[in-house]
């Protein structure tokens, strides 16, 4: 793909347009087609961020745009003493999302405890 590209350009306009490369490529008939290639960046792996930093919490959702995080509060607070990384693992503004909502569920018990999620986009 890189040597037919690369020989694409002797003979061609290339315009680099946001996050796409168009090649204007001349033929023998002196007519010109037009080739648009998209170039995406690549996803932030925010599992292996999150977790390096606090096992505890998990990534329960990510996509381009949303990373949803969760955290069991009981377990957090029982090894941790405090909440206080799950509120840093949300401060990932550095990658350009921000905390959009906050919810909880669960009742808190053994069998259903409380689940805190955060729901963060760009």
């Amino acid at each position: 793909m890189l040597l037919f590209l690369s020989l694409m350009l002797i003979t061609s306009i290339v315009a680099i347009l946001g996050n796409s490369i168009v090649v204007y490529p001349s033929n023998a008939q002196n007519t010109i087609e037009i080739i648009k290639i998209s170039i995406e960046s690549s996803p932030v792996d925010f599992v292996k961020i999150i977790q390096d930093k606090e096992p505890l919490i998990k990534v329960e959702y990510q996509s381009g745009s949303t990373v949803v995080l969760k955290v069991d509060e009981d377990l957090l607070l029982l090894t941790k003493g405090t909440l206080a990384p799950f509120w840093h693992a949300i401060d990932i503004k550095t990658e350009g999302y921000s905390l959009e909502h906050f919810t909880e569920s669960g009742m808190g018990s053994k069998e259903n405890p409380t689940r805190i999620y955060a729901i963060l986009e760009k």
